[in-house]
């Protein structure tokens, strides 16, 4: 906001430079400016001649411009019978040779009335296979009135060849190609409406390349995605082993790259950004070696150059194997002390409560009067009977008598004898 205070982190403004000239010195602010600018071009050009929601667009569905062009199909009107395909044929092949035969040849037809009404076409500068076919001789050719006349044919234009821009700063900053022209035919050359109507499109899509405004729109957003995706994509082949993360650092940098190289309005601010950080990250690196870092190189080249056994390795597993089981031993026998310590607490504790309540009822008995006691001794035998008819009960239910067992016991070993001598 316009009322906020100034982040400490800002640059404040200086005059930098020659006299006279109060340039911007805080980035942040530049940047902004610019973003600015550049989206009041963007509304400025979206919004006359050159948005893209006026250019042609040719319908999408097909209009019929008689009243009986929507009627069924199947509904048969007047009862006009089909007629034959014989006749068909034969009613095609009439039109065709009316249509040859009556067709203005390049010699008569200045002879026509109908040529003062006519605009005569330009000589084609442009040579066709047809200049190289040997013609025959006048006195080798069929009579006047059986020979068949050429037909008409619309010129070929000449047009500029369309070449794809990757973007936009290296259209402007490399050097302009040579161009190239290639010849297309009309639209008008073609034999029917829909013939007509593909070879505009085809005209559309190849010369005037009006699917690039809606690919490389204004605002940048899908030359984003692109580069997203492959940022996406080149991370996903990085190995996350790597600790230091290089790998990444560098694909990070490549992408930036792509970035500066297609924009055209923030190229240069992005790349004097990306120098700098490049050169920070040198500088970072080549100062990092610290203490540490020398000691593990050192052990690093140490255990290079010295010689392993296997049978070293071997030994150092055993003993470390050995360590190992010692160590779970140990946790062991101390979760086992552990547990018998808490359960001696747990018994002395319940031993003074019960002590303390032994001495509490005796306490109280020698307050109580005749009728008390006997009413609480009263409670304690039916207490104790109902203890008793619990036990019956788990005896009947789950308890088994002995000699009940052992007959049990000899019945079966009297079983298995028998079938031993059977």
């Amino acid at each position: 906001m316009a009322g906020a205070p100034e982040p400490e982190l800002y640059v404040r403004w200086k005059h930098c430079g020659v006299q006279g000239d109060r340039p911007l010195c805080n980035l942040t602010r530049l940047l902004n400016k610019l973003q600015k600018d550049h989206r009041d071009d963007i509304y400025l050009y979206t919004s006359g001649h050159l948005n893209s929601n006026k250019l042609y667009r040719p319908p999408e569905t097909i209009l019929y411009h008689w009243p009986n062009a929507n009627r069924p199909k199947g509904e048969k009107i007047f009862k006009v019978e089909k007629p034959s395909d014989k006749k068909i044929a034969k009613m095609k092949d009439a039109l065709a040779y009316f249509t040859i035969n009556t067709a203005l040849s390049p010699k008569d037809v200045q002879t026509t009335p109908l040529f003062r009404y006519l605009d005569p076409l330009e000589p084609i500068s442009r040579t066709s296979e047809e200049d190289f076919i040997p013609r025959k001789a006048p006195g080798k050719e069929a009579s006047a009135e059986l020979r068949r006349r050429e037909e008409l044919r619309l010129p070929e234009m000449k047009v500029l060849k369309y070449r794809t821009v990757e973007s936009s700063r290296q259209c402007v900053m490399s050097p302009p190609p040579k161009d190239k022209y290639q010849y297309i035919s009309s639209y008008l050359a073609g034999i029917t409406k829909a013939d007509k109507y593909r070879k505009f499109l085809c005209f559309q899509k190849e010369v005037l390349a009006k699917q690039d405004l809606m690919k490389h729109d204004f605002t940048g957003r899908k030359a984003a995605i692109c580069h997203e995706k492959k940022l996406e994509q080149e991370l996903q082949k990085v190995c996350i082993c790597e600790p230091q993360q290089f790998n990444r650092l560098h694909i990070f940098g490549e992408v930036f790259e792509d970035i500066c190289n297609s924009s055209l309005i923030f190229g240069d601010i992005l790349k004097e950004v990306k120098d700098e950080y490049e050169l920070y990250m040198a500088i970072l690196l080549q100062s990092r070696a610290t203490s540490q870092d020398k000691t593990l190189l050192a052990n690093a080249k140490g255990l290079e150059r010295r010689p392993v056994k296997t049978a070293d390795v071997t030994q150092a597993k055993e003993d470390l194997r050995a360590m190992v089981a010692a160590t779970k031993a140990a946790m062991e026998h101390n979760d086992k002390l552990r547990s018998e310590l808490e359960r001696e607490q747990t018994l002395l504790q319940s031993a003074k409560e019960k002590s303390e309540l032994s001495k509490k009822d005796v306490m109280d008995e020698d307050h109580l009067t005749l009728i008390e006691k006997v009413e609480k001794k009263r409670c304690e035998i039916l207490n104790k009977w109902d203890e008793i008819q619990a036990l019956e009960r788990e005896i009947k239910t789950t308890l088994l008598h002995t000699g009940i067992s052992h007959i049990t016991e000899n019945r079966i070993k009297s079983i298995e004898v028998c079938n031993l001598f059977i």
